[in-house]
């Protein structure tokens, strides 16, 4: 009875100690909120957190209970982040060019892992970008191996799609009217298109300065009217161009200073449509109307909440909340979108 009593205290001896711990944090530091435009207007793009790896995952009670009797699990850090993806389990994908690995960050565990084994064929060689796809797969663009990299939503090697197709893929989103990939590829200055199956359909774009021609693309989205929105890097625009691959309109060139693009990279879109585009040689955020028109840009160079040092991928979550890449700043920055509810 004395051993069993003895191991009982030895395990409720850290719960109580953490109960008791829990209660003496006190009400975190109230900050100045940082927001765009500045005052005196009214803010439409507020700065929330930033994320840095699985230190800044918020672990629950039983997960602290679990980290305090058997050792917690090493902390996963951001390198050099590029590309980035959510899915609906709570988790936040980051394709990592330092680490050559996919971190996974999951917000309702507070887990962690990392995702790099293709089983007999190695690992992976230069990630860039990462897309959850419709089925809960996760696919891998790797500049290194030239092809995407397919595994299954718990990150089990499943395939390569592409070989012999593409040569340095980066940008990637499916279609849900056609069930089609668009992979956007950086070296061939064109969007190549697969189908559901991961039959090679087409390629449109192609190098050059006409209207629909590339130079060095980078991001991709296509947004709920079926339009895709191509970054066309070197060309310090982006394209726009319909499901099956006809020029529509462009945007972004302009005199130098606010609303020239300089070297964007990555395109979003939150829920009233409008564009998210990461400027990597402006160190900021310029968001665009539908179409096309300047409305906001956030960020400026520096190591600080709410600057940049080459910015990279973006993406939105159904809260319009704006995940930014800070490459270099070895982060992610979290930003969030307040519609306009003033009538009128």
């Amino acid at each position: 009875m004395k051993r069993i009593l003895g191991k009982f205290n030895l395990i409720c001896a850290p719960v109580l100690l953490l109960v008791a711990l829990s209660g003496c944090g006190g009400k975190p530091p109230i900050t100045e909120q940082l927001g765009w435009p500045p005052p005196p207007r009214e803010p439409r793009v507020v700065y929330e957190r930033t994320i840095t790896g699985s230190s800044d995952l918020q672990r629950g009670f039983w997960g602290k209970i679990n980290d305090f009797i058997f050792g917690k699990s090493p902390d996963h850090a951001l390198g050099k982040p590029y590309g980035l993806a959510l899915d609906s389990n709570g988790r936040l994908l980051l394709a990592d060019t330092a680490t050559k690995s996919i971190l996974i960050l999951d917000f309702d565990s507070g887990k962690s892992s990392t995702l790099e084994s293709l089983g007999p064929y190695g690992r992976l060689a230069e990630p860039v970008n990462i897309m959850v796809d419709t089925d809960g797969t996760l696919i891998v663009a790797d500049t290194g191996l030239r092809k995407l990299v397919v595994f299954d939503a718990e990150g089990n090697f499943l395939h390569f799609l592409g070989e012999g197709h593409l040569i340095s893929p980066v940008g990637m989103v499916r279609s849900e009217a056609n069930g089609n990939l668009y992979v956007v590829d950086s070296n061939r200055h064109e969007v190549v298109v697969f189908s559901a199956a991961g039959e090679y359909l087409t390629a449109f774009g192609g190098r050059g300065d006409m209207q629909g021609e590339f130079y060095h693309p980078l991001g991709i989205t296509i947004t709920p009217d079926n339009l895709v929105y191509v970054v066309d890097s070197f060309h310090f625009a982006v394209q726009v161009f319909d499901l099956e691959g006809q020029y529509v309109s462009s945007f972004g060139p302009g005199p130098r200073g606010m609303g020239s693009l300089a070297r964007p990279r990555a395109v979003a879109f939150d829920s009233d449509g409008n564009l998210y585009v990461t400027d990597a040689l402006s160190n900021n955020v310029q968001v665009f109307s539908p179409d096309g028109q300047l409305l906001l840009k956030f960020g400026a160079q520096g190591p600080k909440a709410g600057q940049f040092r080459l910015p990279a991928g973006i993406c939105t979550d159904s809260e319009d909340r704006i995940y930014v890449v800070d490459s270099i700043n070895n982060r992610v920055q979290v930003f969030r979108y307040l519609p306009d509810t003033k009538e009128g």
